[in-house]
């Protein structure tokens, strides 16, 4: 029995790392799922806000179409008129605007309202009342003013933020 008590006492140590090991190794183990959770987490939010960006831009394209659409009915619309000579200042205006965008930009309805607004009474305006004046998201703005600045309809100045309309179509 004295032998069996010494194999015991010799195991018992052995017992002790191994539970220690066991302990260590289980808790390596949480913090793996821990990481491997927020991962997952990480990418759920990334491929939320890439199906939110198809889907606007998916939107745009279709926007883009619809625009197009109204801008060959408006052209139309135009022709006739120009050849009754019965065409009205408002419309030959609104037709200045979609011609000078057709030509230089070749972009669409953020643009045509940032140009109008800029028409109307106030020749100088920010990038937030533009935002806000046009419902368009601030992204879309700063991206049509950066447009329109290089066709140079206006002046953009970065720091400032603000727009100034370059030359008066009508």
């Amino acid at each position: 029995m004295s032998e069996e008590t010494l194999k015991i006492d010799e195991i018992i140590p052995t017992i002790e790392k191994v539970k220690l090991t066991i302990d260590k190794l289980t808790k390596e183990l949480e913090e793996k799922q821990q990481e491997a959770e927020e991962r997952e987490k990480l990418l759920a939010e990334r491929e939320a806000k890439l199906n939110e960006a198809q889907i606007q831009q998916q939107q745009l394209e279709a926007s883009y179409a619809s625009l197009e659409n109204e801008l060959k009915k408006i052209s139309d619309l135009y022709n006739e008129m120009s050849s009754q000579q019965e065409a009205t200042l408002d419309v030959k205006q609104l037709l200045s605007i979609y011609i000078t965008l057709l030509e230089k930009v070749f972009e669409g309805k953020p643009h045509a309202k940032i140009l109008y607004l800029l028409h109307g009474g106030k020749s100088e305006m920010t990038r937030q009342e533009l935002t806000k004046a046009t419902g368009f998201s601030a992204a879309i703005v700063l991206h049509s003013l950066h447009e329109l600045n290089r066709a140079e309809l206006i002046s953009y100045d970065e720091e400032q933020a603000k727009a100034i309309l370059v030359n008066r179509i009508f």
